[in-house]
Parts: C-alpha cells; sequence; structure tokens
C-alpha cells in the first residue's frame, strides 16, 4: 500500500471544490432564469403587502395563487405589474388592493391583459418603481442603523453565543428574547411559522405545525410582526447589556425568499436557509429550491443579512439490489460525510453565484450525525476538512452537535479550533439561567485553542484520521461528480417531490424580478 499525505488531501479538495463550482454555477444560471410562486410572493411583500387575508391565508400568497394558480400559471411576466396596474386604476395602496384581490373583487389576471398597451403600462411601471425605491429605502435605512448600533454597542467576542427563542407568542417571545440577552445570548434565533404553500402541500397535521392561524390569532414569534416587535426589544436589551444583540430567523420550506425581505424591512441580521437542507428534510424538488434561494441570496445581499448555510444534510444510500430490501442502504460513517459535505460545498458555491459574499455567509462546522455515535476522531476530521475546503470562513456550531456533545463541547471545541477553524458563532438549547456560564466556558476553550495555536505549530491530520479525511472527500467528490453527469434530483434518490409545479421560466417583462437582480455593494453583516 502507497502511504498517502496531507498532500493528497489538498489536491482532493481542490477537485470538490472545482466540481461543486461548475456544477453551482450551471445551476444558478438555470435557477436566474426561472421564478416561483415564493418569488412572487416575496415581490409583493417587497411593495407592501403583509398579514393575512380574511380566510386566515397569508395574504401576498391568496393574492399570487389568485393571479396565477397552484400551478403558477402566468408567473412568467410576474404579479408585480399587474398588481401595479390596479392600485393605479383604482387608486388603492398596496395592502387595501390585496385584500380586495383576496376578496375576488379585482382580477389581476385581467389587469394584466390590459398591460399589453403602452399607454396603461407605463404610469403601472412608474408606481411600481417607486414601490421598489420605498423597499430598498427601508432596507438601506436598516443596514444604516444596523452599522451604526454595532459602531457604539460592539460586538461579541469570539465565539458568539446563540441561542432559539421557545415561546410562540411574539408578546411572550419579547419578554423571553430580553432575558435571554440578558443572561448571555449574542443572537437570539426565531422559527418562522410553517409557510402556507408547504401547508397546503403537506397537510396541516405535521409535527411542530404547533402555531394557532387565522386573523385572531396572536402573532407569531417567526411572523412580520412578531419580528418586529422582537427587533425593538432586542434593541432594547442590547442597549442594556452593552452590545449589539442580533435577531436571526431560521425555517425550511417553501417561503425563502419572502423570508430575505422581511430580513430587510425587520432588521434580522441573519437567515438560516439551506435549498439542501429544503430538498433532504422536506422533499422540494431541487429546482424548485433553487430557483428560490437563488432569489433569496439576491435579496439578502441587498439587505446585508448574514445567511447561515447548514453543514450538508443526510443523503440516502444507494438502492439495495436484493428483492427483500427495497430501502435505501446505510452508507458508511465517511460516505455519509461526505455526501453531506459534498452539498455543503454545493450549496455554498451556488451562493456566492447568485449574489452572496464570502463575508456574508457563515457555514455549519459539522453535521449532528457526526458526532451522536461516541467519540472518535470523526467530529475533528468534519472541522479539519471544512476549515481546509473553506478557508477564513465563519463556521457555526448548531444546537444539534452542541446537545450531542453534552459537556463535552468546551473541550472539543478547543480541539477543532487549535486547528485553525474559524468558529464564529455556537447554538446552544439552554435557558437564560445557563447561558452566561456556557458563554463563558466556551470563549475560554477557544482562547485556550487560540494560546495553543499561537504557542506551537499544529500539524496536518496523520494515521487513521488522516484516511479518514481522505475517504470523506473521496466520497463528496463522487457525489459531486455524479450530479454534474446526471442531476440534483436523480442524485438524492427520491421520486416524489414538493413545489415542483410552482416555477415557470421568467420572462423579460417582470421589472420586478429585474430590480430583485440589480447589483448593490454589499454592507458589512
Amino acid at each position: 500500500m502507497i502511504a498517502r499525505s496531507d498532500s493528497d488531501l489538498a489536491a482532493l479538495a481542490d477537485d470538490v471544490l472545482a466540481v461543486a463550482d461548475a456544477v453551482a454555477r450551471r445551476l444558478a444560471e438555470t435557477a436566474r432564469a426561472r421564478t416561483s410562486l415564493a418569488c412572487q410572493r416575496a415581490m409583493l411583500r417587497a411593495v407592501g403587502v403583509t398579514g393575512l387575508a380574511p380566510n386566515g391565508r397569508p395574504l401576498a400568497m391568496e393574492v399570487v395563487e389568485r393571479f396565477a394558480g397552484r400551478a403558477g400559471r402566468r408567473l412568467q411576466s410576474g404579479v408585480a405589474l399587474p398588481f401595479a396596474l390596479a392600485a393605479h386604476e383604482y387608486d388603492l395602496d398596496p395592502q387595501e388592493l390585496a385584500l380586495e384581490v383576496a376578496a375576488g373583487h379585482v382580477d389581476l389576471a385581467a389587469e394584466g391583459e390590459l398591460l399589453r398597451g403602452r399607454s396603461r403600462s407605463e404610469p403601472a411601471r412608474a408606481l411600481l418603481g417607486a414601490w421598489l425605491a420605498a423597499a430598498d429605502e427601508r432596507f438601506e435605512a436598516n443596514r444604516v442603523a444596523r452599522a451604526e448600533l454595532v459602531s457604539v454597542l460592539g460586538t461579541p467576542p469570539t465565539p458568539g453565543i446563540a441561542t432559539e427563542v421557545r415561546s410562540f407568542d411574539a408578546r411572550e417571545a419579547v419578554a423571553e428574547a430580553g432575558g435571554l440577552v440578558t443572561g448571555g445570548a449574542d443572537l437570539v434565533r426565531v422559527r418562522v411559522p410553517r409557510d402556507g404553500e408547504l401547508r397546503d402541500d403537506l397537510g396541516f397535521a405535521v409535527a411542530g405545525d404547533d402555531w394557532p392561524v387565522g386573523t385572531e390569532a396572536p402573532p407569531p414569534a417567526g411572523s412580520q410582526r412578531g419580528l418586529a416587535l422582537l427587533r425593538t426589544a432586542l434593541d432594547e436589551a442590547g442597549a442594556r447589556n452593552g452590545r449589539y444583540a442580533r435577531l436571526a430567523t431560521r425555517r425550511v420550506g417553501l417561503a425563502a425568499p419572502e423570508l430575505a425581505v422581511v430580513a430587510g424591512f425587520e432588521r434580522v441580521d441573519a437567515v438560516f436557509t439551506d435549498p439542501m437542507d429544503a430538498v433532504a428534510e422536506y422533499g422540494v424538488h431541487p429546482d424548485r429550491a433553487l430557483v428560490d434561494h437563488a432569489a433569496t441570496h439576491a435579496l439578502l445581499r441587498r439587505t446585508g443579512a448574514r445567511l447561515v448555510l447548514g453543514p450538508g444534510p443526510r443523503v440516502p444510500g444507494e438502492r439495495r439490489a436484493s428483492t427483500g430490501s427495497a430501502g435505501p442502504a446505510e452508507p458508511d460513517d465517511a460516505t455519509e460525510s461526505g455526501r453531506a459535505l459534498a452539498l455543503q460545498a454545493l450549496s455554498r458555491a451556488f451562493a456566492l453565484h447568485t449574489g452572496m459574499v464570502e463575508d456574508q455567509l457563515e457555514l455549519g462546522a459539522l453535521p449532528a450525525f457526526a458526532v451522536s455515535r461516541g467519540p472518535g476522531a470523526r467530529p475533528l476530521v468534519e472541522v479539519a476538512l471544512r476549515a481546509l475546503l473553506f478557508p477564513g470562513q465563519r463556521l457555526l456550531v448548531d444546537d444539534h452537535v452542541a446537545a450531542a456533545c453534552g459537556p463535552a463541547l468546551a473541550s472539543r471545541l478547543t480541539s477543532w479550533c487549535a486547528g485553525g477553524a474559524q468558529i464564529t458563532t455556537v447554538v446552544v438549547g439552554e435557558g437564560a439561567d445557563q447561558l452566561a456560564r456556557t458563554r463563558d466556558q466556551l470563549r475560554s476553550a477557544t482562547a485556550a485553542a487560540t494560546a495553543l495555536a499561537t504557542a506551537r505549530e499544529i500539524g496536518p491530520l496523520r494515521g487513521a484520521a488522516l484516511e479518514l479525511a481522505l475517504a470523506i472527500v473521496g466520497a463528496a467528490h463522487a457525489l459531486l461528480l455524479r450530479i454534474d453527469r446526471s442531476s440534483l434530483a436523480e442524485a438524492m434518490g427520491r421520486s416524489e417531490w414538493l413545489g415542483a409545479s410552482g416555477i415557470e421560466s421568467l420572462g423579460p417583462g417582470d421589472p420586478a424580478s429585474a430590480w430583485a437582480w440589480s447589483t448593490l455593494e454589499p454592507a458589512a453583516g
């Protein structure tokens, strides 16, 4: 057997990055040429449509589906211009018009037919342009406010400590969030309610779907109204505690572009959303997930919010050939980790090709399944590989990893960071009473790692750890080559998908989509 070295690992890592970039570039070109129901809902959000229709469904969703149907007909030219024409003709603001459309009093499809005359389209385009300019002004005001508050209050030491609000009711979440910041949290994450389109596709009896719906229900913490209340509460708590408190949202589903618009309007600092998670967790068709997230990335670039991508999801194994078992084979550790790493590399490259910049990205440092099987070199190898493939990239340890590590998290963090990984955020699940103690332990751990790294040279992986790393990167390379030869949908091994009917090729007549893709210089996140 020929002994392999860290130079072999570096060369194979370069191959992984090259294939991921080539595939992501192709996927990005295709995604940017299409639009979706969620993209159109985001455009209505951007011009001022918010809240619920009288039937309890999201108002933007009701308007888009009345215009295009669940199958996404008439999406090519977009909903925004017919919407602006109707607003001009009936002298209504966006929210008033949306309620009229939801009630069946205005037919946007008929308004779209009227746009064939240039004399009618010019005032509609002017009104739409004014609405979108107002959205940009609101985005920019929040970018400036974030920068000024960070300048005055400062940023926390590394790693920042994040935790999630447990309360669903926005009023209860406000009090909880203030206590979390006082207890030591630097970032408070909110789970966004399951989007209406996904509810319709999956049905209402879904685990975790525990928010009340309807116009009379209290606003959920993750709704736009709830986030506005939380933003104010976090600013007040941050001022009391002498540091800027960041707000984040998290949701997997069919509404990522709407998350981006709301992030710009309510000064959400980070959005946890990953197209590969949507594909793996809910079976969202890859084409739909990529179209949605391409628009999301372009919009987040405008807002200056940070995008947090996961460590890569679990991918099923190959189908067993035996007739006795039709399910997918369980992959070995290296294959399981390699497939997750491949999809993380692909997701990151896709984000960079659709508007994001490296400084706005934060990546999962390792998947929880790499930790949950007991002690060993695998977690260290996972983190080391991400430091190798994505040098200088911010990395995040999520709450599932923290829970799997338990009391050993601090010592493990020292070993992970000593190898050069920049773990800048750790998400923990403790309540406010435990946060300060956890924060001090984790910051001591990273300080120890820094001292170790500066006092002596930490060498490359070797022995069994190097062999595992080579096997993981080899599995990542194999999956990316398979995606390159076939498709992401085929490589994921599913036969049924959600959301595939809600996408359509983008025509030349959608000024709102053109606005979403226009280039802005990024602000510091």
